[in-house]
Order: C-alpha cells, then structure tokens, then sequence
C-alpha cells in the first residue's frame, strides 16, 4: 500500500503555475518586482489553483505575507497594477515633488528662506544638466 494521496486530493503545482501565467503573464512579484518569484496561494491551500487565489511573489514578500505583514486587499491591489501596467516599472512618488512644494510655498509666501534657496539651486541645477 503506497501513502500518496488520491489524485483528486494531491496538490499540482504544474496546473497552478500554468494557470498563473495564463492569469498573470507578466513577470516579477506584484510587490517589489523583483524577478526571482515564487507562486503564493493566497488562502494558504495548494489545492485551490483559482485565478483570484494565486499571484507571483518573491520569497522574501511570500514570507511576509504567509506572516501577516502583507493585506490580501493590498497584494492584490498590486497584482491588478502590474498588470495593468504590463510589468513595467513604475514609480511610487511623484516626480518633482519638493521643487513643486516649494514653488506653492514661494507663491503663497509662507516657508522659509532655506526652502525658498533649496528650489532656486534645484531649478539652477536642473538648467545646467545635460
């Protein structure tokens, strides 16, 4: 008598990571990007390959979700980005902020002189470079 499960029980990573990449084709964990990826069952059962339920995700990031540091709302809020945005990468700050916040500050006349001198060197800077 051998001690495998029975077929419709046995847990097929083959079949979850073809319906990953059918689900998710683009490459990278959903988090960091970061190309070295494991596939994540988001409710922690390796019998449930549903699309909804598996994403890509970097062992580090694997780890802190299977922890509880990462929201599902979260994860998966990332994955549908990176798709979205076709695995390219984007950035999470908007550019030019501080030169922006001390252009409003200048103009409303409130801030201080530092800040006032930090946005000119910057805008000076940014003339200058090639």
């Amino acid at each position: 008598m051998t001690n495998q499960k029975p077929t419709a029980l046995r847990r097929n990573q083959s079949d979850a990571r073809r319906i990953a990449r059918a689900a998710y084709p683009h490459p990278g964990c959903c988090i960091c990007d970061n190309q070295h990826v494991e596939l994540a069952h988001l409710d922690h059962d390796p019998l449930n390959n549903d699309p909804d339920n598996l994403a890509w995700l970097c062992p580090t990031d694997h780890h802190r979700f299977d922890r509880g540091l990462i929201p599902l709302d979260g994860l998966k809020s990332f994955r549908a980005h990176q798709q979205r945005v076709k695995g390219k990468k984007t950035t999470l700050y908007m550019k030019d902020a501080g030169s922006k916040a001390a252009a409003s500050r200048a103009a409303l006349g409130i801030g201080s002189e530092i800040a006032r001198k930090a946005h000119a060197t910057r805008k000076r800077n940014k003339q200058i470079a090639p």
